[in-house]
């Protein structure tokens, strides 16, 4: 992981996950600002159904809007963000437990969320599927672990600041 978890590939995530939120922020006014799957915490095959209809009605384009965007910037975004929490966390944790694994299995069951909404928008023929149990899976699993890597984030970050602003005992200050 050392020879990832450096500072040019950490500002390319960065740089990669502006690009994404700007890319889903378009996506998002394109489909009228939709409550899309991926921004839910939970939905049914019969929700789903209702979510690919009303992109139906707004127009003929727009359920395939959503499925490419699925597959290429909303791919990127959790291979940026995950990339970026992982060297963040690996230089918060070093040595310690491989931490840096969390945002990976986020983003993990954020791209197989993706993958399972775009053919779930692809092959809507006006019915609820039953894939969308699996998709509503991946995004309870990314939301859970979203919650961890932020939460573990947190607590790495406040050890951080604890160990850079505490005396030093061999500075010559008392404990």
């Amino acid at each position: 992981m050392d020879r990832f978890a450096t500072r040019r590939i950490a500002v390319a995530a960065l740089v990669g996950v502006v690009a994404c939120v700007a890319g889903l922020a378009w996506r998002q006014a394109r489909l009228a600002g939709l409550d899309l799957l991926d921004s839910r915490g939970w939905y049914t095959p019969a929700e789903a159904a209702a979510l690919f209809d009303a992109l139906d009605q707004l127009d003929a384009s727009a359920r395939v809007v959503y499925a490419t965007t699925a597959l290429t910037i909303d791919m990127v975004f959790p291979a940026s963000y995950g990339l970026l929490f992982a060297i963040l966390l690996y230089r918060l944790f070093q040595g310690e437990a491989p931490l840096y694994l969390l945002p990976l299995a986020l983003a993990l069951a954020d791209a197989l969320e993706n993958v399972t909404v775009a053919a779930l928008a692809l092959s809507h023929d006006g019915a609820p599927s039953p894939l969308a149990w699996l998709a509503a899976v991946f995004t309870v699993g990314k939301t859970v672990l979203f919650l961890a890597t932020l939460a573990v984030t947190g607590v790495g970050g406040v050890r951080w600041l604890w160990r850079r602003t505490r005396p030093h005992a061999d500075q010559g200050t008392a404990p």
